[in-house]
């Protein structure tokens, strides 16, 4: 269920806490009948971002599924209770986050930023824009802090309107890890307190072990998984899969036991796979699906359809957790005959009704879940007839979260792209091809094989516009492998070249300019070294980062030269710089104490 967010609402943004209280959802983050264990200190410094002196402040909390990000964001909005309003943005209210003008402290959380970044972005701008009249702060939560969704988020490519964004952000995004020992075996004992189980020390153990055996990340999410897993009295899983597969079986039969009858289960199981492949969906974007979509009759139920004690509203939240709600969908494609045919339909109308939500619920699906077989029927759902640029992109999107360069995807991936060029013509599918390479090529750099990433990075330049975006980053990757293989000039010429190339992004030159530098330092020709660092300060879009490495170098470079007047003033420039986050600049005054 959802109840209103902390505190005293304002009318032009409701916000949601979630609250779940059955023992059938209890791997559910919004289930609080199991106290949080182990998060104080996180607890901490999320209240200090909330009592920073900004008016407006935004801070991406990262970390993998099942590491308890949602569960901590609700944490920390109960424990705020009365001083702050505060819960999860609806979709609904989206529109209403960049023009809000609050009357008390306002904590906004919005998850699944990547299905959102596109409107996230506009609003985090907008609000540093504005004089508020009461603090604002917005927690993002997401899986990683990569990729275009990242690069979107903060207007990468938009300089002035990026400097105002990242400006506003509190510090670097903040990666949440897993419970230690002690804290996994309390959360062990409580899981078994609320099933009604004693555990004895021994039980407690095995346990344990289970958990580190299916996660050695000790997150959260796996603790509750292998403890329920033990106490289901047929012996534990062999692997983490498995623990899942027997849990969604249970959350089924429990649906199948509910609900009653055939027909209605299985569409039932036909909402929760479809609004799984979405992320969740609200009760309005549902009746909007089946009226705009029109689904085949007898393949979903109507939005007034009684499933007596199963809520439609349940299954509209689709299964949960993500790393669950991922692999019953993936089961499901593996059924045959109608199963599977309707599994397919329903990831088919998923796509149509939201690419960019299905994208983001692909990308989750292919990093938790990258070895299972049918993983490349989740990419093969979008209409590339209709859509074939944005299911490029999805495909490309996918190559490196497959982390393996053998992986048997790949083989599919590039068939797939050889296939739709032969059917559709145009740059961005050719680029988008390029890129799917490039991405390859640096799964083998990253497996610490510069000889054959050189050579593929080689092949993709040649068959690579010299106007498309992707020829720097290749140029600059190839560059880096040149030095790996102990090609130094020709290092240097391939950064150079992106120095040089008038139509790359200010961000690749800043790139290729830092690392072009770095090789005058081992040169000692401090006054290059110092020109390319100069040049990225000069470049007119591109990130802080980029700055903060250009000033954090050149000011070595100058102290060795016996510059100190000059060193100094690039560490103030540092700290005066309001988008160079606060721990670059702790890393800064560290080095001025030097």
């Amino acid at each position: 269920m959802l109840e209103a967010g902390v505190g005293e609402s304002d009318d032009s943004l409701l916000l949601a806490l979630p609250q779940l209280a059955s023992s059938e959802s209890l791997l559910a983050f919004a289930n609080t009948t199991i106290a949080s264990v182990g998060r104080d200190a996180e607890i901490r410094e999320l209240k200090e971002f909330l009592q920073a002196d900004q008016a407006f402040s935004w801070w991406l909390w990262t970390g993998s599924a099942g590491a308890g990000k949602s569960r901590l964001a609700i944490e920390l909005c109960r424990a705020v209770a009365g001083e702050w309003y505060a819960g999860f943005l609806r979709d609904d209210f989206q529109s209403a986050l960049g023009s809000l003008q609050p009357t008390r402290p306002t904590l906004v959380v919005v998850d699944y930023a990547a299905q959102r970044s596109e409107w996230l972005s506009e609003a985090l701008f907008r609000l540093s824009q504005r004089p508020l009249s009461a603090p604002v702060r917005v927690l993002v939560l997401e899986r990683q802090a990569a990729g275009a969704w990242w690069e979107t988020l903060q207007r990468t490519h938009r300089m002035e309107e990026s400097f105002h964004v990242q400006a506003s952000q509190y510090g670097l995004p903040r990666e949440l890890g897993g419970l230690s020992s002690p804290d996994i075996r309390r959360l062990i004992k409580a899981v078994a307190t609320y099933a009604g189980a004693e555990l004895s020390s021994t039980n407690v153990e095995d346990i344990a072990d289970h958990a580190e055996k299916i996660d050695a990340e000790r997150r959260p999410l796996f603790a509750l998984v292998a403890t329920m897993d033990w106490l289901d009295g047929n012996g534990v899983s062999v692997d983490r899969d498995a623990a899942l597969r027997r849990l969604n079986a249970r959350v089924d039969g429990q649906t199948v036991q509910s609900i009653g009858g055939f027909s209605p289960a299985r569409r039932a199981r036909n909402v929760r796979t479809l609004a799984t492949a979405l992320g969740g969906v609200s009760a309005d974007a549902y009746a909007r699906l089946l009226l705009t979509l029109s689904p085949p009759a007898g393949l979903l139920p109507d939005l007034y359809d009684d499933f007596l004690a199963v809520s439609l509203d349940d299954l509209l939240d689709g299964v949960r957790p993500d790393i669950l709600g991922e692999l019953y969908v993936l089961d499901r494609l593996a059924a045959i005959g109608t199963e599977r045919a309707a599994a397919v339909g329903l990831l088919q109308l998923a796509w149509r009704a939201d690419q960019q939500a299905y994208r983001a619920f692909v990308e989750r699906a292919a990093g938790d879940h990258s070895e299972h077989e049918q993983l490349v029927h989740l990419l093969d759902a979008g209409d590339w007839l209709e859509s074939p640029v944005s299911c490029a992109r999805m495909v490309v999107d996918t190559v490196p979260l497959l982390q393996r360069s053998d992986h048997p995807a790949l083989d599919w991936i590039f068939s797939w792209f050889d296939t739709l060029r032969e059917s559709i013509s145009g740059q961005s599918i050719d680029e988008l091809a390029v890129t799917a390479r490039f991405r390859f090529a640096n799964l083998v750099l990253k497996e610490g094989d510069a000889h054959r990433a050189n050579e593929l990075f080689t092949k993709a330049l040649a068959d690579c516009d010299p106007c498309w975006s992707v020829r720097s980053g290749i140029l600059n990757n190839r560059g880096i492998t040149r030095l790996d293989i102990g090609d130094r000039d020709a290092a240097m010429a391939d950064f150079t070249a992106v120095i040089e190339d008038s139509s790359a992004e200010d961000e690749a030159r800043a790139c290729a300019l830092n690392n072009r530098a770095d090789l005058h330092d081992d040169d000692g020709d401090v006054p290059s070294a110092v020109a390319d660092r100069t040049a990225v300060l000069g470049l007119a879009e591109t990130t802080y980062n980029r700055r903060y490495i250009a000033l954090a170098r050149r000011a070595r470079a100058l102290w060795a030269s016996g510059d100190r007047a000059g060193a100094h003033l690039d560490i103030e420039s540092i700290l005066a710089t309001s988008d160079i986050v606060m721990e670059q600049k702790m890393a800064a005054r560290l080095q001025r104490a030097e």
